[in-house]
Order: structure tokens, then sequence, then C-alpha cells
């Protein structure tokens, strides 16, 4: 069922790099919180503790409703189009994270036959990790850069499920906590962006000078 739920992850994983509609991205941000939710319970209903169910509860309220809503919010004080544009056309972006994709999953398949790790994780994982990276790459819009940066972070929690063989709650919930400030830090930033520029997008910063 854990494969399942990450290979479903992964085809989120595709749809992100497809859409240039700004409400999908955020739509996939509550998607992905969901899934990692589902796969975080997974320790609670082997060992039924309530100190292991303390880190999906916390996960699902932070990532399908918290940052959402707070995405959801910048868009619309910003103003933010609804279609983002981009440096690389969506279908040459699909071929590169397909690739990417196929790749991590050969990288872990070999990597499981030398360490006690299961492949399909482990490259949901990295793969979830390198499509952050193409986002902020690729897109041009700064709100587009804080969400490839949380889907970055959604491949760190399925990395760290993945590679640990016990969740500790104390760096989790830093990890949590670490989302809030960057998100709310770049929330500012974009506000402060905004002030000065047309459009937020990094096309704009382009045109610094000294």
């Amino acid at each position: 069922m854990e494969n399942v739920i990450h290979i479903l992850f992964c085809l989120t994983l595709l749809y992100t790099v497809v859409t240039t509609r700004i409400k999908s991205y955020v739509s996939m941000l509550v998607l992905q919180g969901l899934l990692i939710a589902c796969v975080m319970i997974f320790p609670f209903l082997k060992s039924l503790s309530i100190h292991i169910l303390i880190i999906p509860l916390l996960t699902l309220l932070v990532k399908t409703i918290l940052i959402p809503r707070f995405i959801s919010r910048l868009i619309v004080n910003l103003d933010v189009p609804r279609v983002v544009e981009t440096t690389l056309q969506p279908f040459n972006l699909l071929l590169l994270l397909v690739a990417t994709v196929i790749l991590m999953f050969i990288a872990a398949q070999l990597l499981s036959e030398y360490a006690p790790v299961p492949p399909i994780p482990l490259a949901a994982a990295f793969s979830t990790i390198i499509t952050g990276i193409y986002l902020i790459i690729f897109r041009t819009a700064l709100i587009i850069h804080v969400i490839g940066f949380l889907i970055i972070e959604n491949g760190i929690f399925l990395l760290g499920t993945t590679v640990a063989a016990e969740m500790p709650t104390m760096v989790e919930l830093g990890a949590l906590l670490d989302i809030f400030v960057v998100v709310f830090l770049m929330g500012i930033a974009i506000n402060r962006v905004r002030s000065t520029f047309s459009q937020i997008d990094v096309s704009a910063l382009e045109r610094l000078k000294d």
C-alpha cells in the first residue's frame, strides 16, 4: 500500500510540471500533504501509539490546511495572474522530469542492493526534491518558487520516513516549524517586491543595477 501511495505521489509531480495554472499548484500541495499524512500514519497502524499519531495529524493540519490557505491568500492579495510564465515549455519539462524519475528509480534499485532501503519510496523522495528544484529554475513567478520549496520539503519528509528506522518527533516538528518560518519570510519578501515592481516574477529582478 505504501508503494502505491508513493507512485501516486510521483503522478502529482508529473501534473505539477505540466500545469501553468496557479490554483493547480495549490491543489497539488493539498494532495501531496494528504498523501504524506497517509504514508506517515502507517507506523501508527502497526503500533497503535498516540505518540506516533501526533506527527501525521500535525502534517495533515499544516500541509493540507494552513499552508495552502496562506498561499491562496498571498495569491489573492498580490493579484497573481492565474497562468504563470515559464522559461521551459511544459511538455519539455515533462520529458525532463520523466527522464529524471526513471533515473531515480534505477539508482534507487541499485542502491537497495547494497543498503536496506525500499527503492520505490526512495526514488519518489528524490524525484520530489528534484521536481521542486525544476520549478524554482524554470518558473518565473516568485510564488511558484515558494511552492517549489514546499515540494522540496515534501521530498525531504518522504526521504526521512524512508531511510529512518524510527521517526524522531522533535526533528519532524522542527521541520514543520522551518516550513512556517520560510513561507512567512517569503510572503514578506514577495510583498516587498510587489511594492516595487508591477509583476511578481524573477524577470523583473534581472533589471536591477548598482
